[in-house]
């Protein structure tokens, strides 16, 4: 069953257009993917999605529910949860009043527990009582997911969530998310640079290029997907070569 539903979404701004109407579902449980170069539109859509940006036309439904009149606040303690491409953590918080602090805004009765479970779920009790602002950017990184957990979503929207993890903790952060969605039941839509981190993930992609939706599918459709190599040959020769060496 479609828990989010983007339906013909269409951004323009003046005469850019930044989504050319995308269309998809995701499905609950689920971790689906969105790929493609920068400028892609990616962001714009987890804008829209969150209410953020309004789009030129189109609709967002989730759980059913048109989200137009929804306010992006209304959005969040309703259930979508997201992570930023440019870090957004409290910095002068600890990262443990980071998580706290959301979980105290989704009015959780007993926010000190939802805390202290997140911090070991997703790693992060060694840094605890370090200021957001003095740790690594992959824990950083972390910080944002656990904050955005802390609000208890039933979609989880994670935009470049591997940037600055190490390899290791890039497989550490696969096997979590694929946790959220399994164990969970949990939705998760990612945007990712990292290829081979989102065609381990998804069980369903969608590749975007300027603006629009030019292939859909699985893993292995993806991969083998001559307009995907083409979109990444002409904006990201690095990321390119994994998609034709995953071949």
């Amino acid at each position: 069953m479609a828990l989010l539903e983007v339906d013909d979404v269409h951004v323009r701004f003046g005469g850019v257009v930044a989504v050319n109407g995308a269309t998809f579902d995701v499905d609950e449980g689920t971790i689906m993917g969105l790929m493609g170069p920068n400028g892609a539109g990616k962001t714009t859509l987890f804008n829209v999605i969150t209410g953020l940006q309004a789009p030129t036309s189109g609709t967002v439904r989730f759980d059913g529910k048109d989200l137009k009149k929804v306010h992006p606040r209304l959005r969040a303690l309703g259930g979508i949860g997201r992570t930023f491409q440019r870090l957004e953590v409290f910095g002068s918080l600890t990262v443990a009043d980071n998580i706290r602090v959301a979980a105290e805004m989704r009015g959780i009765e007993n926010p000190a527990r939802v805390r202290d479970e997140l911090l070991d779920r997703v790693g992060l009790r060694a840094f605890a009582h370090v200021t957001a602002d003095s740790v690594p950017t992959g824990i950083a990184r972390l910080t944002e997911l656990a904050r955005a957990l802390a609000v208890s979503p039933r979609l989880l929207l994670l935009d470049e969530p591997s940037s600055g993890l190490s390899e290791v903790e890039t497989e550490d952060f696969a096997v979590l998310v694929r946790s959220l969605a399994e164990d969970d039941g949990r939705s998760v839509l990612i945007v990712e640079h990292d290829v081979e981190l989102v065609l381990g993930l998804c069980s369903q992609i969608h590749v975007l290029d300027f603006g629009s939706i030019i292939a859909s599918g699985t893993p292995d459709e993806i991969r083998k997907d001559k307009r995907v190599q083409d979109a990444y040959l002409g904006a990201d020769e690095a990321a390119a070569a994994e998609i034709e060496e995953a071949v």
